[in-house]
């Protein structure tokens, strides 16, 4: 099993208002570490974060399932699992080349994933899967769910994920001078940080955990003890056992 831990992997691009596929953002080197582990096959695997939102998973199943073609996989087949077709997850992860865990809200897609046992079924599974966003943060063995707006900050903010990784992830991260000091979601960033540390990545970065390694592809930032430090930048990657994970004990 490999796994990618994306923020945004920049599938789409707005045409006269309107979302349509583009080819993946590859200034990391994404497209290129997913060719690394590729393994040959048609079944694309969307797994959606909202089960009964059939319209809104088609439309960006198609894109994301298109983007990948675009940029040079040959996927064949587009499989949508919600709950239209939950009975049979099982057989859908088995068949699948790659597994797609879509972004949403974190809580309600565990909870779905839950549903439908996804944890072990993908414990089982050999091949690549990537988290895009919440997807990312829920391969977690705990997941850390920051408030995403201040009526949030009550929230209780970490659960149990599909265990697939020790990396908890921070996605969508945007630096700024002097964070921390006056917004009390960033301030809740660094306290929490304290209690388990975590890596922020910006869109366009990912991290790569193949089971025996960890690296971290593009601007990344450690978390940990209430401070926050750059380990990467665009177009460098960095070992995170060597740099945090070890040290950490994540």
């Amino acid at each position: 099993m490999i796994l990618f831990l994306t923020s945004d992997i920049g599938a789409s691009k707005q045409e006269n208002g309107v979302s349509v596929a583009s080819k993946l953002n590859n200034t990391n080197g994404f497209i290129d570490e997913l060719q690394k582990y590729i393994i040959k096959g048609d079944n694309f695997l969307f797994v959606a974060s909202s089960p009964n939102a059939f319209k809104i998973n088609d439309f960006y199943a198609q894109l994301t399932f298109n983007a990948f073609n675009i940029s040079g996989f040959d996927f064949k087949n587009l499989q949508i699992l919600d709950s239209r077709n939950q009975h049979n997850a099982e057989n859908l992860v088995k068949e699948a080349s790659i597994v797609f865990l879509a972004g949403g809200d974190t809580r309600s897609e565990m909870q779905f994933f839950d549903e439908i046992n996804l944890s072990n079924l993908l414990k089982q599974y050999p091949n690549i899967i990537v988290g895009q966003s919440a997807g990312a943060m829920n391969l977690a063995e705990e997941v850390y769910s920051p408030p995403e707006n201040e009526e949030e900050i009550n929230n209780t903010r970490y659960f149990t994920g599909l265990g697939l990784t020790k990396i908890n992830v921070e996605p969508h991260f945007k630096n700024t001078p002097n964070f921390g000091e006056t917004d009390i979601l960033q301030k809740t960033l660094l306290e929490d940080s304290k209690k388990k540390p975590f890596i922020a990545i910006t869109d366009g970065s990912y991290i790569v955990d193949n089971g025996l390694e960890q690296n971290i592809f593009g601007e990344a930032y450690t978390f940990e003890n209430g401070t926050y430090n750059q380990i990467c930048k665009n177009g460098e990657y960095v070992k995170l056992n060597s740099t945090f994970e070890n040290k950490n004990e994540l």
